[in-house]
């Protein structure tokens, strides 16, 4: 609804421009009202008065266009988009003039088009990010507060900087997971869970998928335990930890390894609520305190 109010105002806008440059044209070729002293000048006049009709309907529209941002995004993001828009309107007005002029374009197109394209070559990760920015400013898939999982092709695993342990959790990671923190024309930030503030370009962002304040109902815990305690006991143990967290609904145990002298339990939870970290914190602590 808001946007189909935009694009009317604007059409509304640019109709009323194209009604007093055609209301110029007929007064000035037409009905020729300029007097004869000045009649040489007739096209100069009339860029003159078509350059201000176009300045004015411009400033409209980025009025119009300003407004309408303000009322979707945070102002702090506004500026560079109409900054934007109003370098394009004005070289589209200076076109525009100079055409009435009588000056050949061609040769100032094709020398801005190869100044473009040596410009996008040379900042074409750039402009990728800033406008890759501006689409996750605009569309909002997700805005700073959110919860997001992050997960991209150019991401696809975070290594270990050293071979882990099968009980380490220092494992692949196939997602960044984190709290959105901002969200800027060249990267967004997240907050991982553990503190670490990570940037990531625009360009790579809106490529990815990304999940939005997830659901987590469950949650998986690996501890090592000696052989000489009997798996029958743990799992009355664990019992009696899941009892005291009401936040567990329920639980599954399995051995997935056996080594020498250990052998290492897998223990899945199920929970309800959204701090699984603190719930996971809080049953690991009431394992670690229970008698054996």
């Amino acid at each position: 609804m808001e946007k189909k109010g935009l694009i009317s105002q604007i059409y509304w806008i640019v109709l009323a421009g194209l009604v007093l440059i055609a209301l110029v044209f007929v007064l000035t070729k037409v009905l020729s009202i300029i007097p004869i002293l000045y009649r040489p000048y007739t096209g100069d006049i009339q860029a003159v008065l078509f350059g201000i009709i176009l300045y004015i309907v411009l400033r409209f529209i980025l009025k119009t266009l300003q407004s309408a941002l303000e009322r979707r995004i945070q102002k702090k993001y506004v500026r560079p988009l109409i900054f934007l828009v109003s370098i394009i309107g004005y070289f589209i007005i200076l076109l525009a003039i100079l055409a009435l002029l009588g000056v050949d374009l061609s040769s100032i197109i094709l020398g801005s088009a190869f100044a473009g394209a040596i410009i996008g070559l040379a900042a074409q990760q750039i402009l990728s990010n800033f406008f890759s920015g501006i689409l996750l400013i605009w569309s909002r898939p997700f805005v700073p507060g959110d919860y997001i999982e992050f997960n991209s092709w150019q991401f696809s695993y975070m290594l270990p900087s050293y071979p882990p342990k099968y009980l380490s959790r220092d494992e692949f990671r196939w997602k960044i997971t984190g709290r959105v923190d901002d969200i800027s024309m060249n990267f967004t930030t997240i907050v991982e869970d553990d503190g670490t503030v990570l940037k990531l370009p625009n360009s790579i962002v809106i490529q990815g998928a990304t999940t939005v304040n997830p659901v987590r109902n469950k949650i998986q815990v690996r501890t090592e335990i000696l052989k000489s305690v009997d798996y029958g006991v743990l799992k009355k143990e664990i019992e009696s930890t899941v009892s005291k967290i009401r936040e567990i609904t329920d639980f599954r145990t399995s051995v997935e390894e056996i080594g020498r002298e250990t052998y290492l339990v897998k223990i899945t939870l199920n929970i309800t609520g959204g701090d699984s970290e603190g719930i996971r914190a809080r049953f690991m602590e009431s394992l670690l305190s229970a008698e054996r």
